[in-house]
């Protein structure tokens, strides 16, 4: 009678140890699996420093701090640092010139010459946009005529001298090439003969001259420091009362 009881015993206090058992297995299974309490995490302590994300344009950080009135002299224009041209050009002109016709007529035609000698200005100014749009023409050209009998002729002629700046219009890959409008102004100095008989009387004069027109510009170039400079272009010389128009071309070099 003795043996069962005391097996009862031991069976009751080993499922008394069990059960106790079970929940410190799993208050110490739920210690190990919390997670770890990172800075970040844990207002205790102090957060990492989160890096600036990386812009995926490397051209945006520039173009934002361009638009910043406080960082335009964090920059060192470089404008045309690379480039060897000095941006000075000279060119022979020929062409017609129609000269206003003091009898009524449309025009008197003849030939017109000169040189032309060009400074791209716009290369100071340190702007891409403004190196070689903007530029401005130092200009002589002549255009003479002469009629009359053997015994009594006439003949003048004109010499044109102006300075103009222009604007051009480029396009193209390298930009040598475009399409500019020009102003510009000087004076215009006239010899004039009456011959009768072996009789001469010359006169002279001065007249303002404003000179205006359009044309086609080119630059290839040839090598490094050197191009072709050429043009196509319509003029107009207003001198006094009277309008002459050029129409012809230029050819030359430049540096």
């Amino acid at each position: 009678m003795r043996t069962p009881s005391l097996h009862s015993r031991r069976l009751s206090l080993l499922l008394g140890a069990l059960a106790l058992s079970t929940p410190a297995l799993a208050l110490a299974q739920d210690e190990d699996d919390a997670p770890i309490a990172y800075p970040e995490d844990d207002p205790s302590e102090d957060a990492p420093r989160k890096l600036p994300r990386r812009s995926e344009d490397p051209t945006a950080d520039f173009d934002r701090m361009r638009d910043d009135d406080e960082a335009e002299g964090d920059f060192e224009r470089l404008a045309g640092d690379d480039d060897p041209n000095k941006g000075l050009a000279g060119e022979l002109i020929l062409g017609a010139m129609l000269l206003d016709s003091s009898q009524g007529k449309f025009a008197d035609a003849t030939v017109g010459v000169g040189l032309r000698f060009t400074w791209e200005f716009g290369r100071l100014l340190n702007n891409e946009p403004l190196r070689e749009t903007v530029w401005a023409d130092v200009r002589w050209m002549t255009a003479g005529l002469s009629n009359g009998t053997e015994l009594i002729h006439g003949s003048s002629r004109s010499h044109y001298f102006s300075v103009a700046p222009a604007y051009e219009y480029v396009f193209g890959e390298a930009k040598k090439f475009g399409i500019f409008g020009q102003l510009g102004g000087g004076f215009a100095f006239q010899t004039t003969s009456l011959t009768i008989g072996e009789e001469i009387t010359p006169i002279k004069g001065m007249k303002p001259l404003l000179q205006y027109g359009i044309g086609f510009r080119g630059r290839p170039r040839l090598n490094e420091k050197v191009s072709l400079s050429f043009r196509f272009e319509l003029m107009r010389f207003r001198r006094g009362y009277l309008d002459d128009t050029f129409l012809g071309g230029s050819v030359g070099t430049a540096f």
